[in-house]
């Protein structure tokens, strides 16, 4: 696992890249910018979203607005957008689930995740947590496996829709680990978290973002984090190699898109603007207090690293034994 992630988390850890740029187009936008939301409102994405389109609009003193169009794992609105004018004024902001993952599980989508989709700016959000509804008697992730292990097919996992990263996260983990559980779907990380804690399922795979308020409340559990070190919001929660998992972390980010075929001008000028709004003290301030330790990406080094880590994680749904779509 380690060696198929690794080229991923080593493009992921790239520094700004500080080349020196052509000119960019000083007449846009013309008009008012939509930024596509794949998935309901009330996520992480959701948030992002609305944080870059608040100070985007301040920088171009033209409206930008967030809007949902959910479905199918995110893919519906990934392709609403792949399909759009490739002109900047329709953008995409999204998790990997409908880029990354989607390339890997889908046999067959309408778009290409990796060709019809230019990135702009991203964040590298910190790993999944397990987390378990209280009621259910395990308390470490060794206890979580050895249950599902004595009641195979009993256990239900919730995602927000297949092809996310909770539905990826709890795939791997079962191809892992050897157990089996059935995947309950949902049109979105909220109502899949409220689910979960009021025990219509009883395990997810999830952004910390998503479940802190839960975990706060003592209505979920958290049982491991999904990633190579601990989190400082859950200090005394183990990663899952140190509870005895290995294998199953996965690198996740939320991201601005613009269609391929975006003029090279307009384009510079998207990623310039974004990146320059986004790295203001306050918005720095914001993005830490929301996700802890979430590095920022800009355009240039999103574009080479997201057709390696689509092909990464391609070859570790096959590895692994995951199903496709």
């Amino acid at each position: 696992m380690k060696r198929l992630l690794a080229p991923a988390l080593a493009l992921a850890a790239l520094l700004a890249c500080g080349a020196p740029q052509a000119q960019s187009r000083p007449d846009f936008p013309s008009k008012g910018v939509h930024i596509v939301n794949p998935f309901p409102p009330g996520s992480p994405v959701e948030y992002v979203g609305r944080l870059v389109a608040q100070n985007l609009e301040q920088a171009w003193g033209k409206y930008v607005v967030v809007e949902s169009r959910s479905g199918a794992g995110g893919t519906v609105g990934a392709n609403y957008v792949a399909k759009a004018a490739p002109d900047g004024h329709t953008l995409l902001v999204t998790t990997a689930s409908p880029i990354s993952f989607a390339a890997a599980l889908y046999e067959k989508l309408p778009y290409d995740p990796v060709k019809d989709l230019a990135p702009v700016w991203g964040i590298v959000t910190p790993g999944q947590v397990v987390v378990v509804n209280s009621q259910l008697p395990v308390r470490t992730l060794a206890e979580l496996v050895a249950y599902a292990k004595a009641n195979p097919g009993k256990l239900s996992y919730a995602s927000s829709g297949i092809g996310t990263v909770q539905h990826f996260g709890g795939e791997l983990f079962q191809a892992r680990t050897g157990t089996k559980m059935v995947h309950v779907p949902y049109r979105g990380g909220a109502p899949a978290a409220t689910d979960l804690a009021g025990g219509h399922v009883q395990v997810m795979f999830d952004s910390l973002t998503n479940q802190l308020r839960n975990i706060e409340a003592g209505k979920v559990r958290p049982l491991a984090i999904l990633r190579s070190r601990r989190d400082s919001k859950l200090p005394d929660v183990p990663t899952a190699a140190k509870a005895g998992v290995s294998g199953v972390e996965v690198v996740n980010w939320i991201s601005l898109f613009a269609p391929a075929g975006t003029p090279a001008d307009v384009l510079r000028t998207l990623r310039q603007t974004a990146k320059s709004v986004m790295a203001a003290p306050d918005n720095v301030a914001k993005l830490t207090e929301t996700f802890g330790e979430a590095q920022v990406l800009d355009g240039e080094q999103l574009a080479q690293m997201i057709p390696t880590e689509a092909r990464t994680y391609i070859e570790l749904v096959e590895h692994a034994g995951i199903p496709k779509q």
